[in-house]
């Protein structure tokens, strides 16, 4: 069952970004987030975030949200899952945040 979804876009003239991001709950209760069509400015490190900011487009906005990282981003390009962990609330995450953690900048933001 679907319970969210976006799509990317760009977080400035550099950190480019597509494709969307849709989070399932299966027939077990487990959720998944699934990325379809990602194209997202390749970059060191990137991270997979669902943060409860609704726009954390800058690096000052997404480190004043609460946020969980999911995983390593797998490949800039392509469809990819990254399973959620049970006691993760989904529903007070408003955003999905394709982020560099040694330079704490934000690439994409679905």
């Amino acid at each position: 069952m679907k319970l969210k979804s976006g799509s990317f876009r760009d977080q400035d003239s550099f950190h480019k970004g597509s494709g969307t991001a849709t989070i399932y709950r299966g027939p077990d209760g487990s959720l998944l987030l699934r990325l379809e069509n990602l194209d997202v400015t390749n970059g060191p490190d990137l991270r997979i975030i669902l943060s409860d900011h609704p726009d954390p487009m800058s690096k000052a906005a997404f480190q004043d949200s609460n946020y969980v990282e999911l995983d390593k981003l797998k490949g800039n390009i392509g469809n990819q899952n990254y399973p959620i962990p049970a006691d993760v609330d989904v529903l007070s995450y408003s955003s999905v945040v394709i982020y560099c953690k040694p330079f704490h900048v934000p690439f994409s933001v679905a």
